[in-house]
């Protein structure tokens, strides 16, 4: 039998990750090209959208595995032609001067001071489009629009800039060394990048410094790919890539998904700079529905460890790591982050990840970008599975994207030698064939280990259980979710997972549910996605289960044929065993049911 490692994260090994990581994480470096940035909508950061609500969380983010944080918007904002309660954060009244509701040039300076103090850079947003409606400029210098007013893309509460006017270029440099000059920051964010020319941006880039040294920058376009090529830009965002993200949380289509991180790390114009790749910031939060809980659903998680390894330089969003939820949210309202209920697997896995990032070679990017290939397996519909390689190191991850737990085959192109998985613990030598075994919407991270000692594929119980259901419901579709106290929801996301068929058991036919192994009690509810519900058992997904259900209630049944188990009196002790639950037994005992292994690696339940 093949060696079988089964990465249990989805079932609370997560909460010890960083322990079964350390080894790795003590090697951590934090260069440039492992970067790790921070959004920060200060109104909504704290109750009370100051500075100080920011400050005190400074530490917290810094352990986090935070090396940029971004700013949103700090200048002084519009009064006039406002979008909502406030004003847009992009609507700049004084692009010199600190908006007063978020707190004094003390307070921004003491913030900036304490996230250098924890080892952490200050990017500044910068609006070199557009300004506020009442922006100093409009009445002294209203050549700096052309002499001509209007709103861009229907933005009410902005006036287009004269993109090519030279003058204009001068006072905007100006302001933008401002900052640098006398708030100590060390980059840009640069908004809506693709608006101002090219010329302006050679200008700003080349020109604002800090002690004579470039900042950083980033883009908020991907249209024009050279204003990175051209070296004006470190990062533009992965934009297009955030979009297919979005259809494969639609469609579910792993193949397409597999395509679009192929096509993310191909493209030429980026050689010797980067990306940044996302699932939320704050045009996402407003424009698209909410946060990335309602846009990926069940496969939030695994896309938050491909945010982290497919390529670039990864975008957490004001409160992304605790897993807030807040639904969609304009710019111009207030919805401060509930920071007293996190998720803490959520920021578990996120800190994780960022060790990893800043451990591993193979996952920097910019001027020592790591290559990115696909592996192949034998469930290539449903496992995403690549490998991220930086001279000799190498980082594997594998993604389960169905609702359902899938053991596989990788193969081609593994590294060889010995690899940890950095969630589970579990230790594989990927120069021995194996099949790897992952929940639903599960994964797994591996990293090398040299020298560790490769876990017993018997440790790690693979089978999943059934749960047959006869619908007496009357309910046409018949849905099962799952979730535990403290644990992910054990089927992907609502309304859960629907039926995968029917079997027919003493002539009785059933609907199949199948459960990924776990060994805590979950809480199962059956509905029929339009309101009709009801809470229906508890159990540990560790055994088949029989269940009748009519439209409120459920009885579990003695299904005789289940019981039609294959008597064996002598059983040879080659043979391998397993508990019903997977788990090895050195020894059967008579009379007790187990799984029986033979030696060419099939499987039966039998009694002894």
């Amino acid at each position: 039998m093949k060696n079988s490692i089964f990465s249990k994260f989805s079932f609370a090994l997560l909460l010890s990750a960083t322990t079964a990581f350390s080894s790795v994480a003590a090697d951590e470096v934090r260069i440039p090209e492992n970067r790790v940035i921070y959004e920060c909508f200060v109104r909504n950061f704290s109750s009370e959208g100051t500075f100080k609500g920011v400050e005190r969380q400074v530490d917290r983010l810094a352990d986090l595995g935070v090396d940029v944080i971004w700013l949103m918007p700090i200048y002084k904002l519009g009064d006039k032609d406002k979008i909502g309660s406030y004003s847009s954060p992009y609507a700049v009244k004084d692009y010199k001067a600190v908006n007063p509701d978020m707190g004094s040039e003390a307070d921004l300076r003491s913030l900036i001071s304490k996230c250098h103090a924890a080892g952490m850079e200050v990017w500044f947003d910068w609006v070199g489009n557009h300004t506020s409606t009442d922006n100093v400029w409009v009445t002294s210098h209203p050549e700096y629009y052309g002499n001509r007013f209007t709103h861009p893309y229907g933005w009410n509460d902005v006036y287009q800039l004269d993109v090519n006017n030279a003058a204009m270029h001068e006072a905007m440099i100006d302001a933008m060394q401002y900052w640098v000059s006398n708030f100590d920051i060390d980059g840009y964010r640069c908004d809506y990048a693709s608006g101002p020319s090219e010329q302006f941006w050679q200008k700003a880039t080349s020109r604002v410094l800090k002690n004579g040294k470039r900042i950083g920058w980033l883009a908020e376009d991907d249209s024009r790919p050279e204003l990175v090529s051209r070296g004006y830009f470190d990062y533009n965002y992965a934009w297009a890539f955030h979009d297919r993200l979005l259809d494969f949380a639609g469609n579910g289509n792993v193949q397409n998904l597999r395509n679009a991180c192929t096509e993310l790390n191909s493209g030429s114009a980026y050689n010797g700079r980067s990306r940044m790749v996302y699932l939320s910031n704050h045009d996402v939060v407003q424009d698209k529905g909410g946060t990335e809980d309602r846009l990926f659903g069940k496969y939030l998680r695994p896309l938050t460890v491909l945010e982290f390894t497919v390529y670039g330089m990864p975008l957490l969003y004001n409160g992304q790591e605790i897993g807030y939820t807040s639904g969609s949210v304009s710019l111009g309202e207030k919805r401060s982050i509930n920071w007293n209920n996190p998720d803490q697997e959520m920021t578990a896995l996120i800190k994780t990840l960022a060790e990893v990032k800043h451990s591993q070679p193979a996952l920097r990017t910019s001027s020592m970008n790591g290559s990115y290939s696909n592996l192949t397996t034998d469930h290539d519909n449903a496992v995403l599975a690549y490998k991220r390689s930086y001279g000799s190191d190498n980082v594997v991850v594998m993604l389960n994207m169905s609702s359902f737990a899938q053991t596989f085959s990788v193969t081609s192109n593994l590294p060889q030698g010995t690899y940890r998985d950095v969630f589970s613990g579990a230790v594989v030598d990927f120069s021995r064939p194996g099949t790897f075994s992952l929940p639903a919407t599960g994964y797994s991270l591996w990293v090398s280990a040299p020298g560790a000692t490769p876990t017993p594929g018997e440790t790690q119980p693979t089978q999943s259980s059934t749960i047959y259901v006869q619908n007496n419901s009357g309910w046409g579709n018949v849905y099962l979710y799952g979730w535990a106290n403290g644990e992910p929801e054990i089927l992907g996301g609502w309304p859960g997972m629907k039926s995968t068929g029917t079997r027919i058991i003493d002539g009785i036919e059933f609907l199949t549910f199948p459960i990924p192994y776990c060994n805590v009690s979950y809480n199962f509810i059956f509905n029929n996605n339009q309101g009709s519900q009801f809470d229906a058992f508890s159990f540990t997904p560790n055994a088949d289960k029989y269940v009748r259900i009519t439209n409120n209630s459920s009885t579990d049944l003695a299904i005789s044929g289940v019981d039609k188990i294959e008597d064996v009196e002598e059983v040879e002790v080659p043979s391998r065993y397993f508990t019903l639950t997977g788990l090895p037994v050195e020894a059967p005992e008579r009379g007790n049911i187990y799984i029986k292994v033979g030696p060419t690696g099939k499987s039966a339940k039998v009694k002894y």
